[in-house]
Formats: C-alpha cells, structure tokens, sequence
C-alpha cells in the first residue's frame, strides 16, 4: 500500500479509479459514455455503478452533459489518465516483457495500478523504452527469461537469493 504523501494524493478507492479510467475510456472510443456502456465496460450492474459514482460527482470529477452521458471534469480526466497511464504501463511490462498471459496481465495491471507509485511506474517505463530502444537486449531478456526455471527449494530463508521463499519453483 502506499503511503504518506503518495496515499493522500491518491483519496480514490480502487473501484472509483476504475469507474475514472472506464469512463474516459468509453469516451474515447465511442465519444461519449452512456452509463449502460461504462457498467458494461467495468463488467458491473448499473445500480452498482449509479451509486458508485455519487462520490465522484461530490467531489467534482464526474459530472453529465446535456444527453446525460457521463462526463469527467478536468480534474477527473487528469486523474482518470493517470490510472490509464499506469495501468497500460503495468499491462505492457507483465505482458510484453514477462510474457504472462495477456488475460492474466491485463487483470493483474487492474490490481497493481492503485497502489504502485509514480516512482516506480516511471522506471517502468524506463525499462519499457530502453527494451524498445534496444532490441537485442529485449530479444536476450526474453530469450532467457523463456527458459529460465529456478532451481532452489524452498526454505524460510534462501541463500540462493537471499528472499524468503513462499511459493514452489515453477515445474
């Protein structure tokens, strides 16, 4: 979880980040977001994203427009590209680099997204573009990565890495 000034930065649940990034989302694609299109989006009922939104149209991030499609402020959309931006960096790396499943990834990114730090995301995406910028060391990293399989047991505490091993090496 993140902490002190990051936290207070970041006063949105997770399903209010999901209901920002669904919204500006569906914007983008369609240019506007119904409700019925956003709930079906977030794969929620529309009772659940009516009251969901309450908060964020209290706190001026959400409001209608005249059709009374959904509309962010500009406050929202910042907030909502934001939560894009780190979960499309997050999708990227899982997927792109780690070669996890693109399901997997994407689903993933969802939960990871509300607590990483700009910090952290931004070396993310400093790997990401030294990877694009140089493709032998993508082609090495994932060559390797592809057949690496570790070889220690685990223990309490390993030697071999120096991490305390919690899940079983991979078959």
């Amino acid at each position: 979880m993140l902490s002190g000034k990051q936290a207070q930065a970041r006063e949105l649940t997770p399903s209010h980040e999901h209901y920002l990034r669904a919204i500006w989302e569906v914007r983008n694609r369609r240019g506007y977001a119904r409700l019925t299109d956003v709930a079906q989006a977030l794969g929620i009922a529309l009772a659940t994203l009516s009251v969901g939104l309450r908060p964020l149209e209290k706190r001026g991030l959400v409001t209608h427009d005249e059709a009374r499609f959904l509309v962010l402020t500009s406050e929202g959309e910042q907030l909502a590209r934001e939560v894009h931006h780190r979960h499309a960096v997050l999708r990227t790396f899982l997927s792109g680099v780690l070669q996890v499943p693109d399901e997997l990834a994407e689903r993933e990114a969802c939960l990871i997204e509300h607590d990483i730090s700009d910090t952290t995301t931004a070396r993310f995406v400093d790997l990401l573009k030294l990877l694009e910028e140089d493709a032998e060391l993508k082609r090495v990293i994932q060559q390797r990565l592809e057949h690496y399989k570790r070889s220690c047991q685990p223990s309490g505490d390993c030697s071999t890495c120096g991490l305390a091993c919690l899940t079983s090496a991979p078959q």
